[in-house]
């Protein structure tokens, strides 16, 4: 099967229909062709249950054949950071994301090693690290407490501190170095990237839709945006930006 079939494929048809006992209707909105009205019920539903990530998935399938591009990706982006490691999650967000100029693997980086890096959500990393927290000081505790078994328990100590304090860097970078504390897909089909905060200031880019943006700082009805693979910044409407 070829890429374009395998994607119009995953395209096809919502995650996981039977999940829920009232995903039915909206599956029958998109089934009929109405994909307004599928993305209006699970856009309805999304909001109900916000760490549902097969419903922010289905939203984004929907949004994407009513020709919302920038929408759907910003729904496939939740979807993902829930479900990092779902194939299908995955590779839609890819394949809108290339529709907007824009890859999920960035230049350079190996897939391999990004797929690694993306293996667990942000809020399961934060629950690792501190399941390993905890059981680095319970051992550290006994190690003190308990002299005669100091000998055995220090190896499994050292591997628990160690685990520690490789997840929690882990789960830092994903919160804050790797995935910028606020973060917005381009939503406007066409986004003219200005000097400053307002209609006067010159036009310094034009971003297409379903670009994914840093949202660095606001004035009013204006964001201040960066855009990491150009490496320019500039303002917009901040109706032009969805932030995720």
């Amino acid at each position: 099967m070829t890429p374009a079939l395998l994607a119009a494929a995953l395209l096809a048809a919502p995650l996981w229909p039977s999940a829920r006992a009232d995903v039915p209707q909206g599956q029958k909105l998109y089934d009929q062709g109405d994909y307004p009205g599928a993305a209006a019920w699970y856009a309805q539903a999304a909001a109900a249950d916000p760490r549902d990530a097969a419903l922010r998935y289905d939203l984004g399938n929907a949004l994407f054949k009513d020709g919302k591009t920038g929408r759907a990706i910003a729904s496939y982006q939740r979807a993902f950071d829930m479900c990092p490691r779902d194939a299908d999650m995955r590779h839609n967000l890819d394949y809108a994301l290339r529709r907007a100029g824009e890859e999920l693997v960035p230049a350079g980086a190996p897939p391999l090693l990004f797929l690694a890096f993306h293996l667990f959500s942000e809020r399961e990393l934060a629950g690792l690290q501190w399941l390993a927290c905890w059981l680095a000081l319970i051992l550290a505790g006994l190690c003190l407490r308990r002299e005669s078994l100091r000998e055995a328990l220090l190896p499994g100590t050292a591997t628990a501190l160690a685990l520690w304090l490789g997840l929690g860097g882990w789960w830092l970078a994903v919160r804050g170095g790797i995935s910028p504390p606020r973060r917005g897909v381009i939503v406007a089909s066409s986004a003219e990237l200005r000097s400053g905060p307002g209609e006067s200031f010159s036009v310094s880019f034009t971003v297409p839709e379903g670009r994914r943006v840093q949202v660095l700082s606001a004035n009013g009805a204006w964001l201040e945006l960066g855009l990491v693979k150009e490496g320019v910044k500039g303002w917009l409407p901040a109706s032009a930006v969805e932030e995720i």
